[in-house]
């Protein structure tokens, strides 16, 4: 059954606001947009609202939410993460799937339809799946003792082979630093093999690119201590993008954070900023966004996790990017927040346009505006008015 839907204004992230701009859903998919000439059985007055696709989270990890509130920034980042694993591996499972309904709740309340969430744990892969998001799971994965490379290997190409039909996988490899050189090789033969995005974290932190320019600083404590060193590493002597792309698996990846990219720019396609999570380790060498846009390079917004972020609304992620990104305008970062994540996670979703899933936000236009892009970045809303998934709402 088609549904039309009438707004005050469409901004369909694939060119100038509409303004009483009208919808035609059905089957889960926009089939036609203002001026509409089709007939639909059911109307849905939204002429009071500005209508935009939604968010695209595209860097979570939920499973990790049940931690909020039970971190701070430490001295080093790999203190933080010595931190953060005992923390994690003491959560019950009852403790984490609340936490990961709590973020969904919230995500979805803010206006997320599109997720990209990092899996460490496979037995979580059909709750998250349930949640609803159009989303694509990337299987965390970390192995940097190059002994066990394929061992590790055979363990996610078994996760692949079981989760497949149900769930859209990608594969994660999770730093430069946690992730031998043959891991890497055998991750990248399995996305090819099964056409999955690979995506990492890539020159997040300066102790990063000691560690993989100088094979020093605290991230060799930190996988000494865990006893995850592998001794006959050889220390690349190039910077994180550089020794990715020295071993060929930099091509098509989806890297996250990159705050030190910045003679390595041109070397990824696709990055993912999160405003938040850069802006509670108080981090000033942060993502050169206004850099890469130029350059034509796609950047996505992300949450992170509650390790690392005291929420997960998005609408706050808008804001915080508004404030560390001065040189990015209101309409570049809600492109940011929506198309660009729907097309760097392969996502039918993100711009409104016929052929596209009807995942669709509302927000409530209590005055006119000066400009449309202006009004998800209101600092008193805490949520979306309207929220349509699939065509569902």
């Amino acid at each position: 059954m088609a549904l039309k839907i009438k707004s005050r204004v469409l901004l369909t992230q694939c060119g100038e606001p509409i303004e009483n701009g009208e919808l035609i859903i059905e089957g889960g998919e926009i089939v036609a947009m203002s001026p509409v000439e089709v007939e639909a059985e059911e109307t849905l007055d939204l002429s009071d609202h500005l209508l935009m696709p939604g968010f695209v989270n595209a860097h979570s990890h939920l499973g990790l939410t049940a931690l909020g509130k039970k971190l701070s920034p430490a001295k080093t980042f790999a203190s933080w993460i010595g931190d953060l694993i005992p923390l994690n591996t003491a959560l019950s499972d009852e403790e984490r799937m609340k936490g990961i309904r709590i973020g969904a709740d919230e995500m979805k309340a803010s206006g997320v339809t599109g997720l990209a969430d990092y899996v460490a744990d496979p037995a979580l892969l059909e709750s998250i799946v349930d949640l609803g998001f159009r989303s694509v799971l990337f299987l965390e994965t970390i192995g940097f003792q190059e002994e066990r490379a394929e061992a590790v290997a055979e363990e996610v190409e078994a996760i692949l082979k079981a989760h497949a039909s149900n769930c859209n996988l990608g594969i994660a490899p999770h730093a430069p630093y946690s992730v031998s050189p043959k891991l890497w090789q055998h991750l990248d033969q399995l996305a090819k093999k099964y056409g999955c995005l690979l995506s990492t974290h890539l020159a997040e932190t300066d102790e990063e690119v000691q560690f993989i320019e100088k094979g020093g600083g605290p991230l060799v404590d930190l996988l000494k201590d865990r006893q995850a060193f592998d001794m006959n590493w050889r220390v690349p002597g190039m910077t994180p993008a550089r020794y990715l792309k020295s071993m060929d698996v930099l091509n098509g990846m989806i890297a996250v954070h990159c705050n030190y990219i910045d003679d390595d720019m041109d070397e990824v396609q696709a990055v993912v900023f999160c405003p938040k999570s850069t802006h509670w380790f108080g981090r000033t060498h942060i993502l050169p966004v206004r850099k890469m846009l130029d350059a034509g390079i796609q950047v996505a917004l992300g949450t992170d996790s509650m390790a690392s972020n005291d929420s997960l609304n998005f609408l706050e992620e808008l804001r915080m990017a508004d404030k560390l990104l001065p040189d990015v305008s209101h309409k570049e970062i809600l492109t940011m927040a929506t198309r660009f994540g729907g097309e760097i996670l392969h996502l039918p979703c993100g711009k409104m346009e016929s052929g596209y899933k009807a995942d669709i936000i509302g927000f409530k236009i209590a005055s006119p505006s000066e400009d449309w892009y202006d009004i998800p970045f209101d600092p008193k809303r805490k949520k979306v008015d309207f929220y349509m998934a699939d065509g569902k709402f």
